[in-house]
């Protein structure tokens, strides 16, 4: 399922920079994507390494923080920042603040066997790379009561697997 979930994220980018993006998001969520996608699961076997694989995988890094908090009132924050490396870019502002290299988010997505770039999270001026950090809010069904849950996750693409097993 996550080998699905990696190969399917290649197709991501800024969508308002390139509207096949948009259309990859909302095939993602659509039932009959989700239909196709679930026979391919298989609880005995993995997928081949040639079907649905991740074409790249993304930076992790160190440099990552996370601020978790549920207040009294059931109000829930979940904040996931990260400079990329330590020190960030190594740009720090007039007033302090450390500048992060976000341009390690950009990366050549490539295929298994091709050098074919996909073009949806190249670097372009004004564009907005992609990031795996998963600030993740769980809570019960509206009107139900239950344990509310707080996590994130930083470590490339390895963090959904992480969100995944918590």
């Amino acid at each position: 399922t996550l080998k699905i979930a990696l190969s399917l994220a290649s197709s991501l980018g800024d969508p308002s920079e390139d509207v096949s993006v948009t259309h990859a998001a909302e095939s993602m969520m659509s039932k009959s994507e989700a239909n196709s996608l679930r026979q391919l699961v298989n609880d005995s076997q993995s997928l081949s390494s040639d079907v649905h694989v991740p074409h790249s995988s993304m930076e992790s890094g160190p440099a990552a923080s996370q601020v978790l908090v549920m207040g009294p009132d059931d109000f829930i924050v979940a904040v996931v920042s990260s400079l990329n490396r330590p020190f960030g870019s190594g740009i720090m502002t007039p007033s302090g603040v450390l500048l992060n290299s976000q341009m390690l988010d950009f990366w050549q997505n490539r295929t298994m066997n091709h050098s074919i770039p996909r073009p949806q999270n190249l670097i372009q001026p004004r564009k907005r790379p992609l990031s795996f950090l998963l600030p993740t809010i769980v809570r019960p069904s509206e009107g139900m009561c239950g344990t509310y849950l707080c996590l994130g996750a930083n470590n490339g693409d390895r963090a959904l697997s992480s969100i995944v097993q918590v």
